[in-house]
């Protein structure tokens, strides 16, 4: 009779800066731990791990280049890269909700447009800092 385990339930808030370089090494230690991986090739499949990146945006910006976006438009197109184009975040263990988070508890993640909650066994609170125009978005999408 085959064990059955639990996959460790990892919960990433926020994706800027310090969520995305948290979910990289995340990827790296626990998804693609082999020599041929380096965030470029999609690594093999593993149950035993599932993280979640929640977000209130549906990707990475670049907020430290935004100056430099506002004197310069076809700079600005780069500022905003949607998480779907780091082909890294699309293994099968991992996971992206789009949300805002209300309230963290020991155990889950309660999400604010839903009454889904995220449960998880680690929790990397990467939440940054808001930031009002021009220097922050308040978009969630790059359009």
């Amino acid at each position: 009779m085959p064990i059955l385990r639990n996959p460790i339930r990892i919960a990433v808030a926020g994706g800027n800066f310090g969520g995305l370089n948290a979910m990289k090494s995340l990827y790296l230690g626990l998804l693609a731990n082999g020599p041929d991986y380096n965030g470029t090739k999609q690594a093999p499949p593993n149950p035993d791990v599932k993280i979640t990146l929640i977000d209130r945006k549906d990707g990475f910006v670049h907020y430290l280049g935004m100056t430099r976006g506002l004197t310069q438009p076809e700079y600005s197109r780069k500022l905003w890269i949607p998480y779907s184009d780091m082909p890294w975040l699309q293994h099968s263990s991992i996971e992206i909700k789009k949300s805002i988070i209300s309230r963290i508890t020991p155990t889950h993640v309660e999400l604010a447009d839903s009454s889904e909650h995220v449960e998880f066994d680690y929790l990397v609170v990467a939440l940054g800092q808001s930031r009002n125009a021009p220097i922050g978005v308040a978009a969630s999408t790059r359009e």
